[in-house]
């Protein structure tokens, strides 16, 4: 008997059980090497759900958002601001900071320290380039209220606390959570199609 022949249904779970049991061991076989790729790779597949969150989430911050702002420094150049986020009464800017491992870190230091296993590196403390950002992005919006926040992903831990202005995906902000139903009032629905102008 062929497929083109017409087969009740008893003949053809037949048909597929005898199909199991002639390949059951190149099945179990198979079944076996992708489990064990699977466990193999259960880390790097928890990063990668960790990351798309995370996009996920930076994409539905505030009413709107331009990544990759370049922002003019008034002397001819521009720097990249990862990302500006329309709120209601104001404009924010978000630095996306991506340091693994332990970060020590406070408002007033110069250099902060990130350990990664037995060593440890420093790095100039962020909040100096943000709040250089923030003020070139105010002279783009007078009169409109602009802050910032640094924001550090699933991979940075803070053994002795953080900043209030350093944020991760679990402690977004109430200011900078989507609310369609929010509307940015008018001076800053200005500044900001002002600065979308020069992006």
């Amino acid at each position: 008997m062929t497929l083109d022949d017409k087969m009740t249904p008893t003949e053809l779970i037949q048909l597929f059980i005898a199909t199991l049991t002639a390949y059951r061991l190149p099945i179990a076989v198979a079944s076996l090497v992708f489990l064990l790729l699977l466990f193999l790779s259960r880390k790097k597949i928890k990063q990668w759900w960790l990351n798309r969150k995370t996009r996920k989430s930076l994409n539905r911050l505030g009413i709107k958002r331009l990544v990759n702002f370049k922002c003019p420094d008034g002397l001819g150049y521009h720097f990249i601001i990862d990302r500006l986020i329309l709120r209601q009464d104001g404009i924010t800017l978000l630095l996306y900071k991506q340091y693994p491992g332990k970060i020590y870190c406070a408002d007033d230091i110069d250099q902060w320290t990130q350990v990664l296993g037995r060593k440890s590196y420093r790095f100039d403390n962020p909040f100096y380039g943000l709040d250089c950002q923030i003020k070139a992005v105010s002279e783009f919006a007078p009169n409109v209220p602009v802050n910032g926040y640094l924001f550090f992903d699933h991979l940075a831990e803070f053994p002795k606390g953080k900043p209030s202005r350093v944020i991760q995906i679990n402690e977004i902000p109430e200011e900078l959570k989507l609310n369609k139903k929010e509307k940015a009032d008018k001076s800053v629905m200005l500044a900001w199609k002002k600065l979308q102008s020069i992006s």
